[in-house]
């Protein structure tokens, strides 16, 4: 174990701002992209000077490709805690992902899947176009927390026709972390299957798939600080013998005008020139992550989330849509959802943008029910506000700004946020803004 934490790119560079200040950059927006580690920069750079075709040709740089990716793919298979009956399908990314699983798995119509209302729009929408089956939603509290109570009710409500349980690893709002392994033991009393959304739980917290009970888990490898457009779904071999959903080159052995000798299952699914990069640069990181030792990244990690809750409650007018005392006392990771009053939630963010060098993510952050929740908007209001983004305004929709904590992340730039937002809260902004309704942003005049 290294217990040193692993070098990321970026970290100390620095912008010009609007008003003419030179600032270091502050990474808090890592929920949406991370940067990746210096190793796994080193590593793809090293690896494109023996690139060959994979599984498209013979050679020396073929060969030398052939093995790395599999060495790659092992590493992953270790971080994940597969067992030896899963196998891995590779996507440009988790909701390409999770598309995938779920038109693998051919519901039925009268088949059920439960999901909540916690869940990121990847983890909703899929579920509903993608499938015959009824999606059935649990409800949470206002702290983003699932209400297990509903979550039992509902699966004895659907037990005869229950098939997935598809929950979020870790939320990409409140920092909230189901409890998975008490999940799966319900998903399998009634001989269904526990998917795992773990966009936000695999740069955060250590995942066995075999011993939490998860029988599918998808993740992007933007989130673990190789963003080489990577998408991983995890599955059971068995979801794989069936025709693929997606053939194309290299799916099949032969081909007539009659018949077709599919290749084997993993093969058969996974069609055309892999992302061999992505696969190099995820493994490498998260080859790191675990000499790094998780011990050592959750101690940072922890350290942090409790400073960033007790600082921003200094923050004068400051809303925080979570209580502070839920990271103070609960395992959330480190993303924070505030606004000032007064305040648009894009302004608010160009502000910081441009006037700080702070780079944070504005909107619904994907979860649209929850933030609606927290400003009290009913079915009329809410018309109305759909109405207004049908016509290009998309401003005009509720939301929040998200600060988002990650591996590089220190308390000097909790303290630069901090800082920032009780000078915006005391003395306003100094450049001008003008909305851009259409983008959902405000850009600076100056």
């Amino acid at each position: 174990m290294k217990n040193v934490l692993p070098k990321v790119l970026g970290v100390n560079n620095c912008v010009e701002l609007k008003n003419g200040k030179e600032a270091r950059v502050i990474l808090l927006n890592n929920a949406a992209t991370t940067p990746p580690f210096e190793v796994t920069l080193e590593t793809v750079n090293k690896f494109l000077q023996t690139y060959g075709a994979l599984h498209r040709g013979a050679g020396p740089n073929a060969s030398v490709t052939f093995q790395k990716v599999q060495a790659a793919v092992n590493t992953l298979h270790k971080f994940l805690g597969m067992p030896e009956d899963h196998a891995m399908l590779f996507t440009s990314n988790a909701s390409a992902a999770i598309n995938l699983f779920i038109r693998l798995l051919r519901l039925k119509k009268n088949d059920v899947i439960i999901t909540s209302i916690i869940e990121h729009t990847s983890n909703n929408l899929p579920w509903k176009y993608n499938t015959e089956a009824r999606t059935v939603y649990i409800n949470a509290f206002d702290d983003g927390s699932l209400d297990y109570e509903d979550l039992e009710k509902k699966v004895a409500e659907n037990a005869t026709h229950l098939k997935l349980i598809a929950i979020t690893g870790a939320s990409n709002l409140t920092g909230y972390i189901p409890d998975i392994e008490r999940i799966s033991k319900l998903a399998h009393s009634y001989n269904a299957l526990l998917f795992i959304d773990a966009a936000q739980l695999a740069p955060h917290r250590p995942i066995d798939m075999g011993k939490q009970g998860i029988d599918a888990l998808a993740f992007s490898a933007h989130k673990v600080y190789a963003p080489f457009g990577l998408g991983v779904l995890a599955l059971s071999k068995d979801i794989l013998k069936t025709d693929p959903v997606d053939p194309g080159g290299g799916s099949i052995d032969m081909i007539s005008e009659t018949d077709i000798v599919w290749a084997p299952p993993i093969a058969r699914h996974q069609t055309g020139t892999w992302n061999v990069t992505g696969i190099i640069a995820a493994a490498a990181s998260c080859k790191i992550i675990m000499e790094t030792g998780w011990d050592t990244i959750v101690a940072h990690e922890k350290e942090l989330v409790r400073y960033m809750a007790q600082e921003l409650q200094t923050v004068p007018n400051i809303i925080l849509y979570v209580p502070p005392e839920k990271y103070l006392t609960e395992d959330r990771i480190g993303t924070f959802a505030f606004n000032l009053k007064g305040y648009h939630h894009a302004l608010l963010s160009a502000i910081l943008e441009n006037e700080y060098g702070i780079e944070t993510r504005a909107g619904t952050i994907c979860n649209h029910r929850l933030v609606r929740r927290w400003f009290h908007v009913d079915d009329v209001a809410q018309k109305e506000i759909e109405k207004k983004i049908a016509g290009g305004d998309r401003l005009a929709s509720y939301g929040i700004v998200r600060a988002s904590l990650a591996i590089h992340n220190t308390k000097e730039d909790i303290d630069a946020l901090v800082s920032a937002l009780k000078f915006i809260a005391v003395n306003g902004h100094k450049l001008k803004y003008k909305p851009v309704p259409v983008e959902e942003i405000y850009v600076c005049e100056e």
